[in-house]
């Protein structure tokens, strides 16, 4: 079996496998914290464990002139939002001295409170940071599909599947949530370019979307406008070609939408390109368990081949909105 040797010191399989139960706490949240640049815009919420059920809750309650007849009945709607988190598992052989020779001068665990701990410990927290990324580029796009066992992209549902499932009425209500006459979904005829982005963005901001009264409430919030960083370069490089000789334009990047200092932009890689999502950051939320032992890192002698570990990684992980309401959520798509 392969085993990692600093100075006299050997490091096989049973140290690492003691290591990671020593650090099993902080080896539980490393996945979070690599994908950090997503975790700062929204919530974060542990102990869900396949599945809980949250309300979303609506009415239109309006208040009048004095009648002493005065009576109508409340017209609330509540439907479920399933906050769930799908199991997942990685079994995989690994050469102790091959990952230790990839982070040799690269510190991995910059941020994640692993720094200057033994050489075992970065070899542990390297290969957990490797999972959490594909959980990162992911956290979008991903799609569950049950029959595929090898794929991060098929083991849970991420935002814009979720919003999909939503305007399809696929979801676990089977009713139509998301639509340009409920006020929460824009459709555009084009792809975001460097062109068009300055106006298209500010025209999905300021539209009302078949709902005036919604889009109203929506921008009176503190937002998160959550793009592609592509987008995100097309709208930096739109604004220098219409404003670039404005006195007030001092700073290429852009923070904040023109005109509406209540939105900040998050530019990520994970999100895809012609999409867009507009909603505050309590309302979507990364989901993890992290307080039970399902979710458990083992690393044992390999079952395969006698120089290589087995690395065993048992988790659970989702992502939802608390609600897709146009009050508080708005996203735009480009027409199929």
């Amino acid at each position: 079996m392969a085993s990692i040797k600093i100075g006299n010191v050997t490091y096989g399989a049973e140290e690492l496998s003691k290591t990671f139960q020593t650090y099993r706490k902080e080896f539980v949240i490393m996945p979070f914290l690599a994908m950090e640049q997503l975790a700062k815009h929204i919530n974060v919420r542990t102990g869900i464990r396949y599945r809980e059920t949250v309300s979303q809750m609506s009415t239109d309650a309006e208040i009048s002139n004095y009648s002493k007849t005065k009576h109508q009945d409340a017209d609330v709607k509540i439907d479920p939002r399933v906050f769930e988190t799908f199991f997942g598992n990685i079994v995989q052989g690994i050469d102790p001295n091959a990952i230790y020779q990839s982070i040799w001068g690269s510190n991995v665990t910059k941020g994640d409170g692993l720094k200057n701990v033994p050489i075992v410990v970065q070899v542990c927290g390297y290969l957990v940071k490797k999972i959490g990324e594909k959980m990162f580029m992911n956290s979008f796009t991903a799609k569950h599909d049950s029959t595929d066992t090898t794929s991060t992209s098929k083991w849970f549902n991420g935002f814009q599947t979720i919003l999909e499932n939503d305007a399809a009425g696929t979801n676990y209500t089977n009713k139509v949530l998301i639509s340009a006459d409920i006020g929460n979904l824009v459709e555009g005829a084009e792809s975001i370019t460097a062109d068009n982005a300055e106006d298209l963005i500010k025209d999905f901001y300021w539209n009302q979307v078949g709902n005036p009264a919604a889009a109203a409430k929506l921008r009176s919030q503190q937002l998160k406008l959550f793009m592609s960083d592509q987008a995100y370069h097309f709208y930096t490089e739109s604004y220098q070609t219409n404003h670039g000789s404005l006195p007030y334009n001092q700073a290429y990047d852009k923070k904040s939408l023109d005109g509406a200092s209540n939105v900040e932009f998050v530019p990520l890689p994970c999100v895809p390109n012609d999409f867009l999502l507009l909603t505050p950051k309590n309302n979507a939320y990364l989901l993890f368990n992290q307080k039970t032992d399902d979710d458990k890192f083992l690393v044992e002698k390999s079952l395969s081949n006698h120089y290589d570990v087995d690395f065993i990684m048992n988790y659970f992980f989702g992502t939802q909105f608390e609600s897709v309401s146009p009050e508080v959520l708005r996203y735009w798509k480009k027409k199929a």
